[in-house]
């Protein structure tokens, strides 16, 4: 199957890599479906791939990107791995780390939502 791989920023200010897939239902119900990573994580988290999910309405879109060349390397690599610690030189890497958000913040996102 052909990578269709967006960039997309959620109203929960996550933002996510998805290989969007198409069938029925999310098209009935107007869901962004596929296979997800995560970039906005906590340094104490972890990114994992998961596959073939729901991932959210399209109305909790706010934003779709092209993702960076680094950022498509970025879910080649954890296509392989699945799950991987977050590291200062994981983020560098692949030049994610804008996306890192600190724990002070990622327990209010919790709260607020």
């Amino acid at each position: 199957m052909e990578q269709k791989l967006i960039k997309i920023t959620t109203t929960f200010r996550n933002t996510w890599l998805i290989d969007e897939q198409e069938d029925s239902f999310s098209k009935q119900n107007n869901i962004l479906f596929g296979d997800t990573l995560r970039l906005s994580i906590s340094k104490n988290d972890s990114y994992y791939l998961a596959k073939a999910i729901a991932l959210t309405y399209e109305k909790e879109i706010l934003a779709r990107e092209k993702p960076s060349e680094s950022e498509i390397e970025f879910f080649q690599y954890m296509k392989e791995v699945q799950e991987k610690a977050y590291s200062k030189s994981l983020a560098e890497k692949y030049n994610i780390e804008r996306y890192v958000v600190s724990t002070t913040v990622a327990n209010e996102l919790t709260t607020d939502n």
